[in-house]
């Protein structure tokens, strides 16, 4: 790849360019406030996660994922654990938000 350069578009056509990109607005002018989607999927943004992996015996795992599966998710299940045990967890968690891809039909 170190072969391949960019070849300089003919000094007519950049002078072209260059009067009619001249009236454009800035992209980047960093005055407007950032726009939220509207409509379909247009739905507000999870908090920033980690991951958080374990290994446990086969029979543990399988009781984690048999009661996960009862909760909706892993993640909803241990939230409520961990609820039910006297700690403040987020509601992000109790009720994590679904981001599984929809595809339209």
């Amino acid at each position: 790849m170190s072969g391949l350069k960019r070849k300089p578009l003919p000094d007519e056509l950049n002078a072209a360019l260059r009067g009619h990109a001249a009236g454009l607005p800035s992209a980047t002018s960093g005055s407007e406030e950032p726009r939220i989607r509207e409509g379909e999927g247009g739905r507000p943004r999870a908090p920033k996660t980690v991951q958080v992996n374990m290994s446990v015996t086969e029979m543990l795992a399988r009781i984690i994922a048999t009661e996960a599966a009862k909760s909706g998710s892993t993640r909803r299940f241990i939230a409520r654990l961990m609820r039910d045990a006297g700690y403040d967890v987020p509601a992000a968690d109790l009720n994590p938000p679904d981001n599984r891809r929809r595809w339209l039909e």
